[in-house]
């Protein structure tokens, strides 16, 4: 939260977790983010879970993240993981003005 002379800012998680899953799922080699059971339940009956894949944590005021996904054939795992941690630091940053502290890429599978 910050705070200025006008107020208080406040960015809740679920915003944070949105900015992260779209900056993740525009890198190019990404093909989805992998969800919990929860939002593949939530996609099947129609609903658009947009922070799906991304788990936050807050230790000690330092924002930590992991994000989940699924790669497409035929692209370098580290090159596309690297890219993914830049777009999601650089998105974060100049959309929120926060640093994070990590940011974990887990690659689950290679979709054909």
């Amino acid at each position: 939260m910050t705070k200025n002379n006008l107020g208080s800012i406040e960015i809740k998680p679920q915003a944070l977790a949105v900015i992260i899953s779209i900056a993740a799922s525009e890198v190019e080699g990404v093909s989805k983010l992998v969800g919990s059971l929860r939002s593949s339940t939530l996609e099947k009956i129609g609903k658009k879970e947009y922070s799906k894949g991304v788990k936050l944590s807050f230790e000690e005021e330092k924002l930590n993240i992991e994000v989940f996904c699924n790669l497409k054939t035929g692209y370098p795992v580290a090159s596309v993981a690297g890219k993914i941690q830049d777009n999601i630091r650089n998105s974060l940053y100049n959309m929120t003005d926060i640093v994070a502290n990590s940011v974990n890429v887990n690659i689950l599978g290679i979709d054909y």
